[in-house]
Protein backbone atom coordinates (compact mmCIF):
# COMPACT_ATOMS: atom_id res chain seq x y z
CA UNK A 1 0.00 0.00 0.00
CA UNK A 2 1.07 3.38 -0.69
CA UNK A 3 0.15 6.33 0.90
CA UNK A 4 -3.35 7.79 1.75
CA UNK A 5 -4.94 9.36 -1.32
CA UNK A 6 -6.63 11.54 0.78
CA UNK A 7 -6.97 13.46 3.77
CA UNK A 8 -10.32 13.97 5.52
CA UNK A 9 -11.61 15.02 8.94
CA UNK A 10 -13.77 12.35 11.42
CA UNK A 11 -16.51 15.55 10.56
CA UNK A 12 -16.37 14.48 7.14
CA UNK A 13 -16.26 11.11 7.43
CA UNK A 14 -19.39 10.75 10.21
CA UNK A 15 -21.58 13.33 7.46
CA UNK A 16 -20.93 10.37 4.96
CA UNK A 17 -22.04 7.58 7.15
CA UNK A 18 -24.75 9.03 8.23
CA UNK A 19 -25.72 9.73 4.14
CA UNK A 20 -24.89 5.99 3.54
CA UNK A 21 -26.89 4.56 5.86
CA UNK A 22 -29.93 6.53 4.92
CA UNK A 23 -30.61 8.79 7.84
CA UNK A 24 -29.47 11.88 5.41
CA UNK A 25 -30.04 11.95 2.23
CA UNK A 26 -32.00 10.13 0.45
CA UNK A 27 -33.73 6.90 1.89
CA UNK A 28 -33.95 3.19 1.42
CA UNK A 29 -37.01 1.94 -1.23
CA UNK A 30 -37.28 -0.35 1.74
CA UNK A 31 -36.51 -2.66 4.21
CA UNK A 32 -34.59 -5.08 2.53
CA UNK A 33 -32.38 -2.22 1.01
CA UNK A 34 -31.68 -0.56 4.33
CA UNK A 35 -30.71 -4.10 5.84
CA UNK A 36 -28.39 -4.40 3.10
CA UNK A 37 -26.37 -1.48 3.02
CA UNK A 38 -26.48 -1.53 6.76
CA UNK A 39 -24.72 -4.63 6.38
CA UNK A 40 -27.38 -6.66 9.25
CA UNK A 41 -29.70 -5.18 11.74
CA UNK A 42 -29.15 -6.08 15.38
CA UNK A 43 -32.46 -7.68 16.25
CA UNK A 44 -32.09 -8.70 19.75
CA UNK A 45 -34.28 -6.05 20.53
CA UNK A 46 -37.17 -6.32 18.52
CA UNK A 47 -39.08 -2.97 18.69
CA UNK A 48 -35.13 -0.91 17.98
CA UNK A 49 -34.89 -2.81 14.88
CA UNK A 50 -38.16 -1.36 14.02
CA UNK A 51 -37.22 1.67 14.44
CA UNK A 52 -33.97 1.49 13.00
CA UNK A 53 -35.69 0.48 9.99
CA UNK A 54 -38.38 2.64 9.87
CA UNK A 55 -35.93 5.55 10.15
CA UNK A 56 -34.00 5.21 7.13
CA UNK A 57 -36.93 3.65 4.79
CA UNK A 58 -38.96 5.80 2.84
CA UNK A 59 -42.35 4.43 3.59
CA UNK A 60 -43.05 3.56 7.08
CA UNK A 61 -41.92 0.38 8.36
CA UNK A 62 -44.13 -1.61 11.44
CA UNK A 63 -43.28 -4.84 13.40
CA UNK A 64 -45.92 -6.44 11.05
CA UNK A 65 -44.29 -5.28 7.70
CA UNK A 66 -41.05 -6.72 9.03
CA UNK A 67 -42.67 -10.13 9.64
CA UNK A 68 -44.31 -10.40 6.70
CA UNK A 69 -41.18 -9.82 4.99
CA UNK A 70 -39.43 -12.53 7.42
CA UNK A 71 -42.17 -15.04 7.35
CA UNK A 72 -44.32 -14.41 4.35
CA UNK A 73 -42.23 -13.21 1.65
CA UNK A 74 -39.30 -14.42 2.97
CA UNK A 75 -37.02 -11.50 1.89
CA UNK A 76 -35.64 -11.05 5.19
CA UNK A 77 -34.09 -13.52 7.28
CA UNK A 78 -33.77 -13.50 10.97
CA UNK A 79 -30.33 -15.47 12.53
CA UNK A 80 -27.09 -15.17 14.69
CA UNK A 81 -24.71 -13.38 12.49
CA UNK A 82 -21.89 -10.55 13.17
CA UNK A 83 -20.51 -11.06 16.83
CA UNK A 84 -22.76 -13.89 17.34
CA UNK A 85 -25.33 -11.83 18.21
CA UNK A 86 -29.28 -11.56 16.41
CA UNK A 87 -29.70 -10.18 13.46
CA UNK A 88 -31.81 -9.75 9.75
CA UNK A 89 -30.45 -9.91 6.95
CA UNK A 90 -31.36 -9.84 3.68
CA UNK A 91 -32.23 -13.76 2.49
CA UNK A 92 -30.70 -13.09 -0.49
CA UNK A 93 -27.49 -12.92 1.00
CA UNK A 94 -27.32 -15.64 3.25
CA UNK A 95 -25.42 -17.68 1.53
CA UNK A 96 -22.77 -15.26 1.25
CA UNK A 97 -22.73 -14.61 5.22
CA UNK A 98 -22.86 -18.33 6.45
CA UNK A 99 -19.99 -18.42 4.07
CA UNK A 100 -17.75 -15.65 5.70
CA UNK A 101 -19.00 -17.15 9.30
CA UNK A 102 -17.78 -20.66 8.42
CA UNK A 103 -14.46 -20.08 8.92
CA UNK A 104 -14.62 -19.44 12.80
CA UNK A 105 -13.55 -22.45 14.61
CA UNK A 106 -13.92 -21.15 18.15
CA UNK A 107 -16.79 -23.83 18.97
CA UNK A 108 -13.71 -26.75 18.50
CA UNK A 109 -11.79 -24.77 20.77
CA UNK A 110 -11.32 -26.19 24.47
CA UNK A 111 -11.92 -22.94 26.09
CA UNK A 112 -15.49 -22.61 24.55
CA UNK A 113 -16.43 -26.04 24.73
CA UNK A 114 -15.59 -26.48 28.59
CA UNK A 115 -17.22 -22.92 28.68
CA UNK A 116 -20.26 -24.33 27.87
CA UNK A 117 -20.15 -27.60 29.03
CA UNK A 118 -20.25 -29.75 25.88
CA UNK A 119 -16.89 -32.22 24.48
CA UNK A 120 -15.76 -31.93 21.05
CA UNK A 121 -17.86 -34.89 20.11
CA UNK A 122 -21.00 -33.83 21.48
CA UNK A 123 -20.77 -30.56 19.34
CA UNK A 124 -20.03 -32.81 16.22
CA UNK A 125 -22.96 -34.61 16.61
CA UNK A 126 -25.32 -31.78 17.25
CA UNK A 127 -24.03 -30.18 14.05
CA UNK A 128 -24.47 -33.48 12.16
CA UNK A 129 -27.91 -34.34 13.42
CA UNK A 130 -29.76 -30.79 12.49
CA UNK A 131 -29.79 -31.15 8.93
CA UNK A 132 -31.30 -34.71 9.48
CA UNK A 133 -34.06 -33.22 12.34
CA UNK A 134 -35.02 -29.51 10.73
CA UNK A 135 -36.31 -28.52 7.81
CA UNK A 136 -38.85 -26.12 5.87
CA UNK A 137 -41.16 -27.02 8.95
CA UNK A 138 -40.39 -24.66 12.18
CA UNK A 139 -39.90 -26.43 15.32
CA UNK A 140 -39.96 -24.48 19.05
CA UNK A 141 -36.37 -24.82 20.50
CA UNK A 142 -38.15 -27.61 22.84
CA UNK A 143 -38.92 -29.65 19.46
CA UNK A 144 -35.36 -29.11 17.98
CA UNK A 145 -34.32 -30.36 21.59
CA UNK A 146 -36.04 -33.42 21.88
CA UNK A 147 -35.40 -34.31 18.00
CA UNK A 148 -31.45 -33.49 18.65
CA UNK A 149 -31.35 -35.95 21.87
CA UNK A 150 -33.09 -38.65 19.84
CA UNK A 151 -31.20 -38.19 17.13
CA UNK A 152 -27.77 -38.01 19.59
CA UNK A 153 -28.41 -40.11 22.15
CA UNK A 154 -27.16 -37.31 24.10
CA UNK A 155 -29.70 -36.70 26.76
CA UNK A 156 -27.27 -34.50 28.93
CA UNK A 157 -27.49 -31.76 26.46
CA UNK A 158 -30.86 -31.18 26.92
CA UNK A 159 -30.52 -28.06 29.46
CA UNK A 160 -27.88 -26.31 27.29
CA UNK A 161 -29.72 -26.89 24.15
CA UNK A 162 -32.59 -24.78 25.66
CA UNK A 163 -30.99 -22.23 27.55
CA UNK A 164 -32.43 -19.13 26.30
CA UNK A 165 -28.93 -17.19 23.96
CA UNK A 166 -29.20 -20.67 22.17
CA UNK A 167 -24.96 -21.04 22.61
CA UNK A 168 -24.85 -24.31 21.24
CA UNK A 169 -27.13 -23.63 18.22
CA UNK A 170 -25.05 -20.34 16.71
CA UNK A 171 -22.64 -22.63 15.25
CA UNK A 172 -25.03 -24.21 13.17
CA UNK A 173 -26.48 -20.55 12.26
CA UNK A 174 -22.85 -19.80 11.57
CA UNK A 175 -22.67 -22.80 9.19
CA UNK A 176 -26.35 -22.43 8.18
CA UNK A 177 -27.82 -24.86 9.36
CA UNK A 178 -30.86 -23.36 11.03
CA UNK A 179 -31.97 -19.85 11.31
CA UNK A 180 -35.50 -18.55 13.12
CA UNK A 181 -39.01 -19.39 11.56
CA UNK A 182 -42.09 -17.63 12.55
CA UNK A 183 -42.90 -17.34 16.37
CA UNK A 184 -45.33 -19.85 17.47
CA UNK A 185 -47.59 -18.18 20.62
CA UNK A 186 -44.12 -17.11 22.86
CA UNK A 187 -42.43 -19.71 21.52
CA UNK A 188 -39.26 -19.14 18.97
CA UNK A 189 -38.64 -21.53 16.23
CA UNK A 190 -36.26 -22.38 14.01
CA UNK A 191 -35.80 -23.42 10.27
CA UNK A 192 -33.19 -25.21 7.93
CA UNK A 193 -32.10 -21.89 5.85
CA UNK A 194 -31.64 -23.85 2.36
CA UNK A 195 -35.31 -25.51 2.76
CA UNK A 196 -36.75 -21.96 4.06
CA UNK A 197 -34.94 -19.71 1.32
CA UNK A 198 -34.39 -21.96 -1.48
CA UNK A 199 -32.15 -21.28 -4.11
CA UNK A 200 -29.03 -21.30 -2.50
CA UNK A 201 -25.72 -21.15 -3.81
CA UNK A 202 -22.46 -21.47 -1.71
CA UNK A 203 -19.99 -18.83 -2.43
CA UNK A 204 -15.89 -19.42 -2.16
CA UNK A 205 -14.69 -18.13 1.73
CA UNK A 206 -12.73 -15.41 0.60
CA UNK A 207 -14.84 -14.35 -1.82
CA UNK A 208 -17.79 -14.22 0.62
CA UNK A 209 -15.57 -12.31 3.24
CA UNK A 210 -13.96 -10.18 0.41
CA UNK A 211 -17.75 -8.79 -0.54
CA UNK A 212 -18.59 -8.50 3.01
CA UNK A 213 -15.75 -5.83 3.72
CA UNK A 214 -16.61 -4.15 0.65
CA UNK A 215 -20.05 -3.64 1.87
CA UNK A 216 -18.87 -3.14 5.76
CA UNK A 217 -16.12 -0.09 4.37
CA UNK A 218 -18.91 1.75 2.13
CA UNK A 219 -21.03 1.77 5.55
CA UNK A 220 -18.93 2.22 8.49
CA UNK A 221 -15.80 2.74 6.71
CA UNK A 222 -12.68 4.42 6.58
CA UNK A 223 -11.79 1.16 8.73
CA UNK A 224 -8.54 -1.44 8.88
CA UNK A 225 -8.59 -5.09 9.07
CA UNK A 226 -8.40 -5.34 12.65
CA UNK A 227 -11.95 -2.85 13.06
CA UNK A 228 -13.60 -5.31 10.54
CA UNK A 229 -12.56 -8.06 12.27
CA UNK A 230 -14.27 -6.99 15.46
CA UNK A 231 -16.75 -6.19 13.87
CA UNK A 232 -18.14 -9.31 11.92
CA UNK A 233 -16.04 -11.46 14.63
CA UNK A 234 -13.64 -13.22 11.88
CA UNK A 235 -10.35 -14.63 12.27
CA UNK A 236 -7.80 -11.43 11.88
CA UNK A 237 -5.38 -13.30 9.83
CA UNK A 238 -8.14 -14.04 7.38
CA UNK A 239 -9.40 -10.10 7.50
CA UNK A 240 -6.05 -8.88 6.96
CA UNK A 241 -5.58 -11.37 3.75
CA UNK A 242 -9.08 -9.77 2.53
CA UNK A 243 -7.70 -6.53 3.00
CA UNK A 244 -4.53 -7.18 0.95
CA UNK A 245 -6.46 -8.77 -1.75
CA UNK A 246 -8.56 -6.17 -2.31
CA UNK A 247 -6.08 -3.44 -2.22
CA UNK A 248 -3.87 -5.41 -4.96
CA UNK A 249 -6.96 -5.45 -6.64
CA UNK A 250 -7.30 -1.62 -6.61
CA UNK A 251 -10.91 -2.03 -5.12
CA UNK A 252 -10.27 -0.23 -1.66
CA UNK A 253 -8.89 3.42 -1.31
CA UNK A 254 -6.69 4.68 1.68
CA UNK A 255 -7.37 7.59 3.72
CA UNK A 256 -5.66 9.42 6.46
CA UNK A 257 -8.65 10.74 9.23
CA UNK A 258 -6.93 12.59 11.21
CA UNK A 259 -3.72 10.65 11.51
CA UNK A 260 -6.10 7.45 11.74
CA UNK A 261 -5.83 5.35 8.53
CA UNK A 262 -8.41 3.40 7.06
CA UNK A 263 -10.01 1.65 3.66
CA UNK A 264 -13.18 2.68 1.77
CA UNK A 265 -14.31 0.82 -1.69
CA UNK A 266 -12.25 2.95 -4.39
CA UNK A 267 -16.27 3.39 -5.73
CA UNK A 268 -16.73 5.40 -2.91
CA UNK A 269 -13.97 7.81 -2.32
CA UNK A 270 -15.02 10.71 -4.51
CA UNK A 271 -18.70 10.62 -2.83
CA UNK A 272 -16.69 10.80 0.76
CA UNK A 273 -14.57 13.56 -0.43
CA UNK A 274 -17.19 15.62 -1.56
CA UNK A 275 -19.82 14.80 1.62
CA UNK A 276 -21.64 18.15 2.18
CA UNK A 277 -20.62 20.79 5.45
CA UNK A 278 -23.18 20.84 7.49
CA UNK A 279 -25.96 23.51 7.95
CA UNK A 280 -25.24 25.18 11.56
CA UNK A 281 -28.87 26.90 10.85
CA UNK A 282 -30.64 23.26 9.94
CA UNK A 283 -28.59 20.66 11.51
CA UNK A 284 -28.99 17.76 10.64
CA UNK A 285 -30.67 15.32 14.13
CA UNK A 286 -31.26 11.88 14.72
CA UNK A 287 -32.89 10.05 18.05
CA UNK A 288 -31.60 6.30 17.39
CA UNK A 289 -32.52 3.51 19.42
CA UNK A 290 -30.72 0.95 21.24
CA UNK A 291 -28.55 -0.87 19.35
CA UNK A 292 -28.55 1.07 16.03
CA UNK A 293 -26.18 0.15 13.36
CA UNK A 294 -24.67 3.65 13.49
CA UNK A 295 -23.33 3.24 16.51
CA UNK A 296 -22.77 -0.94 16.89
CA UNK A 297 -21.22 -0.35 13.77
CA UNK A 298 -18.00 1.96 15.52
CA UNK A 299 -17.51 0.85 19.17
CA UNK A 300 -14.09 0.51 18.33
CA UNK A 301 -14.25 4.30 17.19
CA UNK A 302 -16.39 5.56 19.46
CA UNK A 303 -14.02 8.23 20.95
CA UNK A 304 -14.01 9.70 17.71
CA UNK A 305 -17.38 9.85 17.84
CA UNK A 306 -18.34 11.35 21.20
CA UNK A 307 -16.34 12.80 23.82
CA UNK A 308 -14.21 10.01 25.03
CA UNK A 309 -15.30 10.50 28.57
CA UNK A 310 -18.92 9.63 28.12
CA UNK A 311 -18.27 6.41 25.92
CA UNK A 312 -19.51 4.44 29.03
CA UNK A 313 -22.82 5.84 28.56
CA UNK A 314 -23.35 4.52 25.11
CA UNK A 315 -21.40 1.45 25.66
CA UNK A 316 -22.32 -0.04 28.46
CA UNK A 317 -21.92 -3.16 30.93
CA UNK A 318 -23.23 -6.09 29.91
CA UNK A 319 -23.26 -5.43 25.41
CA UNK A 320 -26.10 -2.60 25.99
CA UNK A 321 -25.78 0.22 23.43
CA UNK A 322 -28.12 2.87 24.28
CA UNK A 323 -30.45 5.13 22.68
CA UNK A 324 -28.13 7.96 20.85
CA UNK A 325 -28.57 11.76 19.93
CA UNK A 326 -27.03 13.00 16.70
CA UNK A 327 -26.20 15.74 15.57
CA UNK A 328 -24.51 16.38 12.41
CA UNK A 329 -23.36 12.48 12.77
CA UNK A 330 -21.29 13.03 16.05
CA UNK A 331 -23.07 11.34 19.68
CA UNK A 332 -24.42 14.01 21.46
CA UNK A 333 -25.98 12.80 23.81
CA UNK A 334 -28.59 10.03 25.19
CA UNK A 335 -31.94 9.69 25.34
CA UNK A 336 -34.95 7.42 27.17
CA UNK A 337 -38.89 7.60 26.85
CA UNK A 338 -40.66 8.94 30.15
CA UNK A 339 -43.94 7.76 29.68
CA UNK A 340 -45.10 9.56 26.79
CA UNK A 341 -41.99 12.00 26.97
CA UNK A 342 -39.03 11.35 25.54
CA UNK A 343 -35.99 12.71 27.89
CA UNK A 344 -32.54 13.74 26.10
CA UNK A 345 -29.30 14.02 27.94
CA UNK A 346 -26.97 15.71 26.59
CA UNK A 347 -23.00 15.55 26.64
CA UNK A 348 -22.67 19.53 26.57
CA UNK A 349 -25.39 22.52 26.03
CA UNK A 350 -26.79 22.44 22.56
CA UNK A 351 -27.32 24.89 20.31
CA UNK A 352 -30.97 26.33 19.73
CA UNK A 353 -31.50 24.68 16.17
CA UNK A 354 -30.68 21.58 17.64
CA UNK A 355 -33.14 22.34 20.21
CA UNK A 356 -35.36 23.26 18.22
CA UNK A 357 -35.06 20.40 15.86
CA UNK A 358 -35.44 18.10 19.15
CA UNK A 359 -38.98 19.86 19.76
CA UNK A 360 -39.76 19.10 16.29
CA UNK A 361 -38.93 15.03 17.15
CA UNK A 362 -41.28 15.48 20.31
CA UNK A 363 -38.21 15.34 22.38
CA UNK A 364 -36.31 17.94 25.28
Amino acid sequence: MSGPEATVTWGLVLRWRTRRQFLDGPRARGVVDAARRLCGVHAQLAASAVTALDLRTTAATTAAKIDDALYRRRTLVKTWAARGTLHLLPAADLPTWVAAMSTRTRETKGAWLRYHGVTAAQMTDILAAIPDVLGAEPLTRQELTEAIVKATGHGDLADALNQGFGALLKPAAFRGLLCSGEPRGRNVTFVAPRAWLGDWADPPAEEAIDTLVLAHLGTYGPADHNEFARWFDLNPPLARKAFARLTEAQKLAYVDVEGVTGAVPSTELAGLASTPEPDRADPSVHLLPAFDPYVVGSLRQLPHLMPADRTKDVSRPQGWISPTLVVDGRIAGTWERDGDRVAVTPFAPLPAPVRSALTRLGAG
